[in-house]
């Protein structure tokens, strides 16, 4: 599959580390937007954040969370795909007892801006464990 990046990405917007690596850089023969693997681990999420030209999320290993603002939480197991449209105000990452990967492709490559918020906090993070299921 695709290779976790070496060295983990600690970040006041992360609650913990991550590992980003690029996949496909945004400068490339085709035009192609830039894609990155991200992994999570255990535990781990990301804060409330905004994409200016949106992003696909396709889950590859473990399992995840994604929610947009004002929705319901969905849980992405591997092959799941999740759209965070332009502007709209979203989290994502792992759940608490596994490590979660996605492909991250940002879906226009001429808006690049990201905007980061608070996280959710730990009560809210402690009841996703009932949304999974084996």
């Amino acid at each position: 599959m695709f290779q976790r990046a070496a060295e983990a990405m600690v970040s006041d917007t992360f609650s913990g580390p991550a590992y980003v690596s690029e996949i496909l850089s945004g400068e490339n023969v085709a035009g192609a937007p830039g894609l990155h693997y991200v992994v999570f681990d255990p535990g781990v999420i990301n804060n409330w954040h905004t994409h200016e030209g949106g992003q696909i999320l396709i889950a590859t290993d473990g399992i995840g969370y994604h929610q947009i603002e004002g929705q319901p939480v969905e849980v992405l197991y591997p092959g799941d795909v999740a759209l965070c449209p332009p502007g709209e105000k979203h989290w994502h990452g792992g759940s608490a007892n596994t490590s979660f990967a996605h492909i991250a492709i940002n879906t226009n490559p001429e808006l690049t801006g990201l905007e980061w918020f608070d996280r959710i906090s730990e009560e809210e993070y402690d009841q996703l464990a009932d949304l999974i299921t084996e």
